[in-house]
């Protein structure tokens, strides 16, 4: 995490830490979230904070700071982020100025000819990726035809303004790199700009992003979402 994060969710086992996911089918699947029940998780959804929303405390996000100290100021590694009184956002905060979301994976592919690995963000709370609108993806599915590990990062840079009618308006400029290990191989893809006029983006309560992996075939593999994060530019 960095100093401008709003807030974010971290890997791990306990409770709202993202889960690691095994996943033999080719099916879009969502990064998700332990809970409270075992073997039971939630999809991992970020959301830009409202002046509405009422917060308690929150556990340092970073793998240096002391994770049992509760903090007011959603994580962040120093201060309080634009105000004195939580959730320090109003409802024009978002609206013309840029903010980011960032995604980063880890994972084990396993091998066959037609296995590759694909990273996208969505706007929208759905576990489904269908239901949701991609504003953010790796490029083309990257191979791992070889099986073995690979690592990934997505970064959007998202402008939105308030809606008149039917549709807000979102941008987002994008940029990923996956690193497949075993062949090893690099794909990158720089600053590519999607625009999306949808209804859901309306007002400021519909600014909320899921995160998914999708694997080419239905061997699948093993891995990890290990930030996802929503912060100031």
């Amino acid at each position: 995490m960095n100093a401008n994060t709003i807030i974010s969710y971290r890997a791990g086992t306990g409770r709202n830490q993202l889960a690691s996911q095994t996943i033999a089918a080719t099916t879009a699947t969502a990064a998700v979230l332990n809970t409270d029940t075992v073997g039971t998780t939630a999809t991992a959804v970020i959301a830009v904070p409202l002046q509405s929303a009422i917060l308690g405390g929150f556990n340092p996000q970073s793998a240096n700071a002391n994770a049992s100290i509760l903090g007011p100021a959603y994580g962040r590694l120093f201060g309080t982020p634009l105000g004195n009184q939580t959730p320090y956002f109003n409802s024009d905060a978002f609206d013309g100025v840029p903010f980011r979301v960032r995604t980063s994976y880890t994972g084990v592919a396993v091998a066959n000819g037609a296995a590759s690995i694909l990273i996208q963000l969505c706007l929208g709370s759905a576990s489904l990726l269908g239901t949701n609108v991609v504003i953010g993806n790796s490029g083309a599915a990257l191979a791992t035809v070889a099986g073995g590990a690979w690592a990934a990062t997505l970064v959007s840079e998202i402008i939105w303004t308030i809606g008149s009618g039917a549709n807000g308006n979102i941008a987002s400029r994008h940029s990923a790199t996956i690193t497949f290990l075993p062949t090893p191989s690099v794909q990158v893809v720089s600053d590519v700009i999607q625009t999306n006029a949808t209804a859901a983006a309306l007002t400021e309560a519909g600014l909320v992003f899921t995160s998914f992996v999708t694997h080419g075939n239905a061997a699948g593999g093993t891995w990890q979402c290990t930030e996802f994060a929503l912060e100031l530019v």
